[in-house]
């Protein structure tokens, strides 16, 4: 059997080939230190994604929240329906796909902006000076944060998500980037209450909102901002990295998209699968229930391993293949059922707007891949720093 820890440094820092084993063990893997358990094949987590009767949210959906007991914010991901409808449906229409259609030439406004800065010099790194700048701006823009504050609210969301080796959990320093952008929140939340009508985005709706006849509360609008500038920002660019990188690696795979830009969303999504940013969600047993022939009891946490089932051969054909052709019926690349990402449309238009003018620029680069990092921890997983070289250019028209 396994000795499966997510805190452990395989589980932390590249976890595909642990994956393979733990799928190869079985579908569910009881994790005893944390009285938890591992779901790490792609039909069993699908199913558990849509079975509301024995799983619940209310208990966390991050690793930390099930697993050690952290503060459980009060935002639609932590919660079941109707709780969460009412709550999701407050900013759900500003991420339909049609809104995606809507938002696409502000965003690539925006891609632009940044990468003609960063063309001339033939060489930058693709995470922290492109694909996270724009993700960022564009999570600020729809939540309501000043332009002016983004860049010191993307250092707080990088101090609160970093962590070290033998890291378990939240630690102290990021327990303090996360108290200065709460602290940030809560100071331009009873700004914006003071002057209503200067409030945009997420912030002006939910400052507006009422559920059951009440108004949000502070800690209701802190919790959300928190939550929509966190996945807003981080997990795209993990996979415009990503890809850039696969492509790099494989010259087939490389040339095919290079030579028609129109399999640019395939490439993306294909690396969204392959390398899954969000490494994992968590769900608690709110009623006994038995998967694979395992007995999950009441009050037990439950991982949903994405990253694992994403790369599951019952379901993938090659599935350790990055294959831009590939054109799966379904994948767990943004989740499933109620807690599915409300920000997939977005999501898949910010990649490829990303994909599509950077390579539509510089079309041949190199990765230096001995310079190349993943991200470290038990949440996210995916490349953050991915240097290319290139002939020095300009925005292409």
């Amino acid at each position: 059997m396994i000795d499966y820890d997510p805190y452990s440094h395989e589980a932390m820092s590249d976890p595909f080939s642990l994956y393979a084993r733990l799928r190869e063990e079985g579908a569910l893997h009881y994790i005893e230190k944390y009285d938890c358990w591992a779901i790490s094949r792609f039909q069993e987590l699908w199913e558990a994604s849509l079975d509301q009767e024995h799983f619940t949210a209310t208990g966390g959906a991050a690793p930390g929240q099930v697993m050690l007991g952290e503060a459980i914010p009060h935002s639609f991901s932590t919660m079941d329906p109707p709780e969460h409808r009412a709550y999701r449906s407050l900013i759900g229409a500003e991420y339909s796909r049609r809104a995606a259609e809507r938002d696409a030439p502000r965003i690539r406004g925006l891609a632009r902006e940044i990468l003609g800065t960063l063309l001339p010099r033939g060489e930058f790194e693709v995470y922290a000076e492109y694909a996270n700048r724009v993700t960022t701006l564009n999570a600020a823009y729809m939540a309501g944060v000043p332009r002016e504050d983004a860049e010191q609210v993307r250092a707080w969301v990088d101090g609160f998500l970093e962590r070290v080796k033998d890291q378990v959990g939240t630690s102290e320093s990021n327990g303090r980037f996360a108290a200065e952008l709460d602290g940030y929140l809560r100071d331009l939340i009873r700004e914006k209450q003071k002057n209503p009508d200067l409030a945009s985005g997420h912030l002006a709706a939910w400052l507006e909102a009422e559920i059951e006849g009440q108004k949000l509360s502070e800690d209701a609008i802190v919790s959300h901002l928190f939550a929509m500038i966190v996945t807003g920002s981080e997990t795209t660019p993990l996979s415009v990295a990503g890809t850039l990188v696969y492509l790099a690696r494989d010259s087939q795979q490389g040339d095919l998209v290079l030579g028609d830009l129109a399999h640019v969303g395939n490439a993306f999504g294909e690396c969204l699968r392959f390398d899954q940013p969000t490494n994992m969600l968590a769900r608690t047993v709110k009623k006994d229930v038995e998967i694979d022939g395992s007995k999950l009891t009441q009050g037990q946490g439950v991982l949903f391993l994405y990253a694992s089932a994403n790369r599951d051969e019952r379901e993938f054909p090659d599935a350790d293949r990055f294959d831009v052709l590939r054109c799966p019926r379904r994948t767990l690349s943004f989740g499933h059922g109620i807690h599915k990402c409300l920000g997939e449309h977005l999501g898949m238009t910010m990649g490829i707007i990303l994909l599509e003018e950077l390579l539509g620029a510089v079309g041949e680069y190199e990765v230096d891949f001995d310079a190349c990092d993943r991200i470290y921890g038990e949440f996210l997983s995916g490349y953050n720093k991915t240097p290319i070289r290139f002939r020095p250019t300009g925005l292409a028209d």
